[in-house]
């Protein structure tokens, strides 16, 4: 375990995306402590989920949270191997040149750091928990703290990703002739600067095709969330483990904030 929390402090602190660990290739990024550590920090916010079933039901609905503490590192792992094989080819069209393992190592480091500030959100949600009773306004506050996370877990993947494309671009700088000043010796040697970099065009567009995948991620994460629903649990509905199928979390969404607003 202690190893596990090093390497989630590691991932916090931005080792992992040192550009000079990354010119070598992921292998400094472990994936079973990072997998296990991952499992536990969902499993805290899970536990903070449910309590709200405790509170507002009698008598309290443990088994709510005991299926949220479940279900949070579900959400992402179930999200990694629905996108896994588009974040590969994506990365390959970028230009970041990873086999299928470096990739799942890769996407490990964002998914760790998004569950780190959801667990740590975890302390706000219960003192929310204990001081409302409105399960729409708990439902948008869990809303915004995952889309907070996932934000955040999201720049920290294409910082890394743009790291890695850089540490193994060809170095190609050509040196060129400072021109000489009107008072300079014209026989005495002419100093050389490299010439600066510039984004090339197929850099950038990689980085725009990369950005739509940061979306469908993002809406794919968002869609899983729904699918794997409650992890609340309404105080006017009996416990289950899922609910049937209907419209989706978007539309869930603005429901939700119309009968919050409504008195």
């Amino acid at each position: 375990m202690v190893t596990c929390w090093k390497e989630l402090d590691d991932v916090l602190r931005g080792r992992k995306a040192d550009p000079d660990l990354l010119s070598s290739g992921t292998t400094h990024i472990h994936i079973r402590p990072l997998v296990l550590g991952s499992v536990a920090l969902g499993v805290v916010y899970g536990i903070f989920m449910g309590l709200y079933a405790v509170a507002t039901r009698t008598p309290p609905c443990l088994a709510q949270t005991v299926a949220s503490a479940v279900k949070v590192p579900a959400l992402f792992f179930l999200t990694l191997v629905v996108t896994f094989p588009s974040l590969y080819v994506f990365s390959a069209l970028m230009g970041v040149r990873l086999g299928p393992k470096d990739v799942l190592r890769l996407i490990l480091v964002p998914i760790a750091v998004n569950l780190a500030v959801l667990a740590s959100l975890g302390p706000i949600t219960g003192f929310f928990t204990l001081s409302t009773s409105s399960y729409h306004f708990m439902k948008l506050l869990n809303f915004s703290f995952f889309a907070l996370s996932g934000a955040i877990g999201l720049k920290v993947l294409l910082t890394m990703l743009s790291r890695l494309e850089q540490a193994q671009a060809p170095q190609d700088a050509v040196p060129t002739a400072t021109p000489p000043t009107p008072e300079a010796n014209p026989s005495a040697p002419q100093a050389t600067t490299p010439a600066p970099a510039q984004p090339s065009p197929g850099r950038a567009m990689a980085l725009r095709i990369f950005q739509v995948w940061l979306v469908i991620y993002a809406m794919v994460g968002a869609q899983m969330g729904w699918v794997l629903r409650p992890f609340i649990g309404s105080p006017t509905m009996d416990f289950a483990w899922f609910r049937s199928r209907e419209a989706n979390i978007f539309i869930d969404i603005i429901r939700t904030i119309g009968k919050l607003l409504t008195p």
